[in-house]
């Protein structure tokens, strides 16, 4: 056993911290046993581990950097300068016309310990049958390698257990590999590993040679990847199409229980995407030939799981006493996360609860602040005060730029760099932050009022010159700027997706209370879609939005819009996703739920619903779900079902009370 403290030293490790170091009970011995099975001959020398997804590779030095496949150096720890060098090769352990392999040049003095490292940054490789990697080794003053080589695999907890594998380790000029059952680390928490060393040490004697080390991986006889991160959440889908229950869907024809059915089919995702220890729901899965589990969070997440657990007890899936508990797990996790002035950061690993990026979402605070109302109101007697104490934590002033009166994008922290990006427009899902940031006093309620309802005229980039006049609000002038697209006019989003126009509905009353403003644009935007999707594309279905396309056996969020509907405008790439129609439950409901009804024409549902996209011209379906959007998809089918409950726990708000009178104010079109 090998127990080291990493200092300052010049050249070696810049990261000082203490390795508790566990010794495995049986420490190999030159007699023990060891695993014959051939992992690499799994795969085409001429193929690269990555495209297995039986392996989890560590490097396999191919993309001629000095970093792991994790993004982490490999760094040295020698008690003197020429001990240990350590580069790159352009020998490859499979294939020689490929790529490289770490080369290592060691020069020890007699009881002299060298290592190198990397960090695996809390890798999961819970369901790794092997810890597997090849070496060469040229030994020079000996005909046999005289010292002992050891490997070392530390957890997020800074334990480690070390491996003697000398015995393996002939002095000879052929690749060689080494196959380490993962057993031998059983004392490790192999959910978070930590770090790997690979160690030479001389005894008595002088050694000097090369080691080679390439081709690093875990592997095991299925997706090692994926099946590491699906034993962390409470459950996952058995079948990919459920065909027969979308046969179903189709023959009922009540449209309620048509509804209900599709939104308890969509609570799955919340009841079983969510890692069993810390409750939070995961930000996506994929299944299909290439399944993805994600193993971050973000608070708009955070707040679709909080919604969707009030609509499912509104709904009858769960009980008050179970919504309570749901809803109480994850505030006891919200408060072992980390934050910046009360904000959460905008994405947590979900098992580990680290920051995964240090930054803050200016909208994806606000929609999770938002749900927090929903909660306070919905469990005033239970929750109330400790949701209270929550909000008052953090103020979106913080993010509210003076020189406009715009809230930014977000915040990079600890430099509070605001970047050069606003929510200038109105009709934005960030509108619902800034109508929360109002009624609760963050910022002033002139910030409504200098928000763009379409980009000044002098802005010749947007897409078409807007029409319109200048009125007056709370002693404020704006320009009452619309487009018009045929022979209807409308106040523009940004990308023109429906989602920037609907998503607010989910909690406000614009229907209701801005008949002429915000309730009728919405209307009209939906509309628009429709017609555009419909008639003048030919698509069976309309609903264009971002949403998650396949790419490979990777995916991307893609910004889908219509041009001409924003302001710049994304782009109509054939893809349509159903949870904006469930956004039109709002703003028209009889084409919304015929236009659901039409989407089942497609092999596009499974056990948790809708699945994310549809590319009409493939018929490609992407089999991922994703909490934001089949949290989208839940709420406003509860509004829809009972009459606005959710919209109705946010409007009894004090907050949302004090900043109503903003959205009866306005005439979008009125001259």
């Amino acid at each position: 056993m090998v127990c080291d403290h990493f200092g300052k030293n010049p050249g070696v490790f810049t990261i000082t911290f203490f390795l508790v170091c566990v010794l495995f009970a049986s420490v190999l011995s030159a007699q023990a046993p060891f695993e014959k099975f051939q992992v690499y001959q799994s795969i085409p020398d001429e193929k690269s581990l990555l495209t297995s997804p039986q392996f989890v590779v560590i490097d396999d030095f191919n993309d001629g950097k000095f970093r792991n496949r994790r993004g982490a150096p490999w760094q040295t720890k020698t008690p003197a300068i020429g001990a240990l060098d350590i580069g790159l090769d352009k020998t490859d352990a499979r294939n020689a016309q490929r790529g490289y392999s770490l080369k290592a040049t060691y020069n020890l003095t007699p009881d002299e310990q060298v290592s190198f490292r990397s960090f695996l940054i809390r890798l999961d490789v819970s369901r790794a049958e092997y810890f597997v990697f090849k070496y060469k080794l040229q030994v020079r003053g000996a005909d046999k390698f005289l010292g002992r080589f050891r490997l070392a695999l530390t957890d997020g907890a800074h334990r480690t257990v070390i491996q003697d594998i000398t015995q393996l380790f002939p002095a000879q000029d052929n690749w060689e590999e080494v196959i380490l059952p993962m057993s031998l680390f059983r004392n490790l928490d192999l959910d978070q590993l930590f770090s790997i060393e690979f160690i030479l040490i001389s005894k008595d004697k002088k050694i000097q040679g090369d080691l080679w080390v390439d081709e690093i991986a875990f592997f095991g006889f299925n997706d090692v990847a994926f099946e590491s991160h699906r034993d962390n959440l409470a459950g996952f889908p058995k079948i990919v199409y459920d065909n027969r229950r979308r046969e179903r869907l189709k023959r009922e024809v009540d449209d309620s229980l048509f509804l209900k059915a599709v939104a308890y089919d969509t609570w799955k995702y919340f009841e079983n995407a969510r890692d069993k220890k810390t409750h939070l729901v995961v930000d996506h899965i994929r299944l299909g030939d290439a399944p993805l589990i994600a193993d971050y969070t973000s608070p708009t997440n955070i707040a679709m799981d909080l919604l969707a657990t009030v609509s499912a007890e509104r709904l009858r899936f769960i009980t008050r006493e179970q919504a309570l508990k749901r809803a109480r797990d994850i505030f006891d996790t919200l408060r072992k996360l980390r934050r910046y002035k009360g904000f959460f950061y905008n994405f947590y690993d979900t098992k580990k609860l680290t920051v995964t990026r240090n930054y803050i979402s200016t909208v994806d605070s606000g929609w999770l602040a938002i749900a927090l109302v929903v909660i306070r109101q919905a469990y005033a007697a239970e929750m109330g005060s400790e949701v209270t104490a929550l909000l008052d934590q953090f103020s979106f002033g913080e993010f509210l730029d003076p020189e406009n009166n715009q809230f930014v994008v977000g915040i990079d922290v600890p430099e509070r760099n605001f970047g050069g990006y606003h929510y200038g427009l109105l009709v934005t899902e960030a509108r619902a932050t800034s109508f929360y940031a109002i009624g609760k006093g963050d910022v002033p309620p002139s910030h409504w009022w200098f928000l763009y309802r379409t980009p000044p005229k002098v802005w010749r980039w947007q897409n078409q010159e807007p029409r319109g006049h200048m009125a007056t609000y709370d002693g404020i002038d704006l320009f009452q700027g619309h487009y018009r697209y045929r022979d209807k006019v409308f106040v523009p989003s940004w990308g023109g997706s429906l989602f920037e126009f609907l998503m607010p509905t989910l909690v406000m009353k614009e229907r209701e209370l801005a008949p002429e403003a915000l309730g009728l644009n919405n209307r009209i935007a939906t509309q628009l879609h429709i017609e555009y999707a419909l008639d003048e594309k030919g698509y069976p279905v309309w609903g264009i939005s971002p949403a998650a396309i396949s790419s490979g056996q990777r995916w991307t969020y893609g910004e889908f819009g219509i041009k001409e509907f924003g302001a710049k405008g994304y782009h109509d790439r054939g893809v349509v996703t159903p949870h904006v129609s469930f956004l039109a439950l709002d703003s028209l409901p009889g084409k919304a739920i015929q236009n659901i009804r039409n989407f089942l024409e497609f092999p596009i549902y499974g056990e948790y619903g809708f699945f994310d996209t549809l590319n009409i011209r493939n018929n490609r379906v992407n089999p991922q779900y994703l909490a934001l959007n089949q949290g989208m998809v839940l709420v406003a089918i509860c509004n829809y079902l009972t009459q606005g409950a959710i919209q109705g726990y946010f409007h009894q708000d004090p907050i949302a009370k004090a900043a109503e009178e903003l959205l009866a104010k306005e005439a979008f079109f009125s001259t």
